[in-house]
């Protein structure tokens, strides 16, 4: 679990504008892709995951959710991939990790045995897993990145849902909402 607090205001709009850049996807809105989305979830649930991985899948896209147990805590659960297969899309949780200064984050599962970069056409791609030490060091300094991008970034709230969003889930209202 990470402490998000900001100084009182929602976390939200900033961590996905943080983990957009840090990531390496363009910010500024215009021609690119849109196969990767970024976003939060409350009130995560199995059955919502589930519902936004079909989403994702309907849509072609990608999907990195942070995860917060409820709408008004500033403390994010961790960070949940859907990542789409051949097959369908697996859900994974991930952690984002920062290998070198000069380059993007790359996401690594908690389980340490998958990661994924994004690549030149901004299309998130398998990549090979860095070593444990370097894993949990990259980690506590993507982390540090990100927080600290987070103080600076000012979100238009008129721009919010124009390249992000945030689900507001319990399973039963999201399942109503899907229907």
């Amino acid at each position: 679990m990470i402490d998000l607090d900001i100084g009182g205001a929602c976390p939200r709009q900033q961590l996905t504008y943080a983990l957009s850049q840090a990531l390496g996807l363009p910010i500024d809105l215009g021609a690119g892709t849109d196969a990767l989305t970024i976003g939060t979830m409350d009130y995560p649930s199995e059955p919502a995951l589930e519902m936004v991985a079909r989403a994702a899948m309907q849509a072609r896209q990608d999907s990195l959710l942070a995860m917060f147990a409820n709408d008004q805590t500033s403390i994010c659960g961790g960070l949940a991939l859907i990542y789409r297969t051949r097959d369908g899309a697996q859900i994974m949780q991930v952690e984002p990790c920062r290998l070198s200064r000069s380059k993007p984050i790359i996401l690594v599962t908690t389980d340490r045995r998958h990661a994924f970069r994004l690549d030149k056409r901004c299309l998130l791609r398998s990549c090979a897993v860095p070593s444990r030490a370097k894993v949990e060091r990259g980690v506590e300094r993507a982390w540090k990145d990100i927080r600290a991008a987070m103080s600076t970034v000012d979100v238009d709230p008129e721009q919010w849902e124009a390249g992000y969003f945030s689900l507001f889930t319990d399973a039963q209202a999201f399942a109503d909402f899907m229907a």
